[in-house]
């Protein structure tokens, strides 16, 4: 099951595992803040997740429904990791990953046919050319698809009022809903995340938007991370391992 240089990490509120490696991927607290703000709802078919990497936030998001999952990752090497581990945890047939250009998603799927999309992009833009791409620069940085592009295939796949899930860099906000609005997209609901309750700045912000909505924005509290002993808030606990721990 596993390959040179991976390892399988729990998923401890879940009770799944995840295939990980440093050397190509490994999936960071935005993955487990994005798939926690996800709102999944009766009326909801299908989901579909978006530079998915190696599977972290459909695996998160089978365990809160039986709905089948899709997911777009154009590295080869994280497919195939992202394949296994849906295959430890007996998800092979709810979760289907494609590796997939997302500029190609005309050619693959049929318009409006996803009520839920979730997607954890690139943060970093190619302002600084690097000096060498592998898999974790590629997930980091607009090397294969940009911030505009990912927007715009969510709007080819997104049903009429579907809701559309993001966490992105706090710095790039206003480019976020600017981009969001250009493709008929109004944001419902953000928060933002912080280090902790000192933190000049904030880190992250994760949104919901929805499709051709005319709905105002919910600004939501700030999540902290940690507490300012360095110890994780009651809310990032509660995100890893869920309100019933000891």
């Amino acid at each position: 099951m596993l390959k040179k240089n991976e390892r399988i990490d729990q998923l401890f509120r879940e009770n799944m595992q995840i295939i990980q490696s440093s050397e190509t991927f490994s999936f960071s607290v935005d993955a487990l803040l994005l798939s926690d703000f996800v709102k999944l709802k009766k009326r909801d078919k299908k989901i579909m997740d978006l530079c998915s990497g190696n599977g972290i936030i459909p695996l998160l998001l089978s365990h809160r429904t039986n709905r089948p999952i899709e997911a777009i990752e154009i590295q080869a090497q994280l497919c195939d990791m992202a394949e296994r581990s849906f295959n430890i945890n007996n998800k092979e047939d709810q979760i289907t990953i494609h590796n997939l250009d997302i500029k190609e998603v005309r050619n693959h799927f049929e318009h409006s046919t996803f009520d839920v999309i979730t997607v954890n992009p690139p943060y970093f833009t190619n302002d600084q050319p690097l000096k060498h791409i592998d898999a974790a620069s590629a997930a980091r940085h607009e090397i294969h698809i940009d911030l505009n592009g990912i927007v715009a295939a969510c709007r080819y796949l997104i049903t009429n009022k579907g809701r559309l899930y993001m966490v992105h860099r706090a710095e790039r906000s206003a480019e976020v809903f600017t981009s969001l609005h250009n493709n008929g997209f109004r944001v419902r609901r953000a928060q933002y995340v912080y280090n902790d309750e000192n933190s000049s700045e904030a880190m992250f912000v994760i949104l919901e938007a929805i499709f051709n909505s005319k709905a105002y924005v919910d600004i939501l509290p700030p999540f902290y991370i940690y507490k300012l002993d360095k110890t994780y808030s009651e809310e990032m606990l509660e995100v890893y391992y869920g309100s019933d721990r000891e």
